[in-house]
């Protein structure tokens, strides 16, 4: 049923850091609120680390979300979803399984 989080994965989940927060606003589909706190001068992009994150606190039933990656359905709605806000790493690694 559940996979347990790493250790790595654990900490960012008791601690609710950055990480964490980057990886729930994509399985929330509040990316927007990411970019507006970021203080970078360039559009915050959603990085591979993000989403296997996202897949490890889904996995683990820590988070749940309307998104799936376990199908090539659920992978395409992330991608219609957040379409150009996916780094193109990002992009490569959703349909991996499925190319």
């Amino acid at each position: 049923m559940s996979q347990p989080l790493d250790p790595e994965n654990m900490q960012s989940l008791l601690t609710h850091d950055r990480r964490y927060q980057r990886a729930a606003a994509v399985l929330n589909g509040q990316w927007q609120v990411v970019m507006a706190e970021e203080t970078l001068p360039y559009r915050q992009r959603i990085t591979r680390d993000d989403l296997q994150f996202a897949r490890a606190l889904l996995a683990s039933g820590s988070l749940t979300s309307r998104f799936s990656f376990d199908s090539y359905a659920g992978v395409q709605a992330i991608r219609q979803h957040y379409g150009n806000l996916l780094s193109p790493a990002a992009q490569t690694w959703l349909v991996h399984d499925y190319v």
